[in-house]
C-alpha cells in the first residue's frame, strides 16, 4: 500500500509546474519529519529506575528488546561482586541509557548482545562501546527483568516483569508468597520513565 501511495505521489509531482516546488518541498519535509519521529519514538529514550524496597536480593536477567519486531536484544552481565545481575535488598539504581549504564550506582559494565537477524553482531560489549550507542540505543527499549527472591524459610518468589510488547510472557505486576513487584512507565513533560519496584 505504501508503494502505491508513492507511485501516485510521483505522478502527482510530474503534472505540476515548477512554481509549486515550495509546496512540494514542504510536503517532503513533513513526511521526512514524520518518519524521523517514528524512529525516535522507537529508540531507547526512557530511563529505568529500579527500587528494591524488600529485604531480599533480586537476582536474575535484566533484558532489553525490540518491541514487536525481530531484532537484536541484550542481557545485563553480572554486576560486581555478584555472579548474576543482582539488585541488592534495599538498593535503588537508575539507568539513563544502555550506553551510560556503567556509570549507575549499580553499574552494568557489560552487555551480552544476541542478534538473530545479523548474528555477526552477537557478542559481549562494554557498555560504552560504539555499537551500544549507535545500534542498541536507537533500536531497543527496556524489556523486562526475570528475577527471583529467596527466603531461607519461605522459599523462592519468581517474577517475569516487563513490557509484554517486547516479551509476551512478561507481566506488569506480580505477587509472591512474601513479596510483590510492579513494572510501569510514567510519562511527564520531560518524557517517559520506566520503574521496577520490588516490595
Amino acid at each position: 500500500m505504501v508503494h502505491h501511495h508513492f507511485r501516485r505521489y510521483s505522478l502527482y509531482l510530474s503534472c505540476h509546474s515548477i512554481n509549486h516546488s515550495p509546496y512540494i518541498t514542504m510536503k517532503r519535509t513533513a513526511l521526512l519529519l514524520s518518519a524521523l519521529a517514528g524512529v525516535l519514538s522507537f529508540a531507547q529514550n526512557s530511563p529505568l529506575i529500579i527500587q528494591n524496597y524488600s529485604a531480599y536480593d533480586a537476582v536474575g536477567r535484566l533484558r532489553t528488546g525490540t518491541p514487536g519486531v525481530p531484532g537484536p536484544y541484550m542481557y545485563a552481565a553480572p554486576n560486581f561482586p555478584y555472579g548474576t545481575y543482582t539488585v541488592p535488598a534495599g538498593a535503588m539504581t537508575q539507568y539513563n541509557s544502555f550506553s551510560t549504564s556503567g556509570t549507575a550506582s549499580l553499574p552494568i559494565t557489560t552487555w551480552y548482545v544476541t542478534d538473530p537477524v545479523n548474528p555477526a553482531n552477537s557478542g559481549t560489549y562494554p557498555y560504552n562501546h560504539p555499537f551500544i550507542a549507535s545500534v542498541m540505543n536507537p533500536s531497543n527499549i527496556w524489556g523486562g527483568f526475570h528475577f527471583w527472591l529467596t527466603d531461607p524459610s519461605l522459599g523462592t518468589d519468581t517474577y517475569q516483569l516487563g513490557n509484554p510488547v517486547v516479551y509476551s510472557g512478561f507481566t506488569a505486576s506480580g505477587t509472591g508468597n512474601f513479596s510483590s513487584a510492579d513494572w510501569f512507565t510514567i510519562t511527564t513533560p520531560s518524557g517517559p520513565t520506566t520503574y521496577l519496584q520490588i516490595f
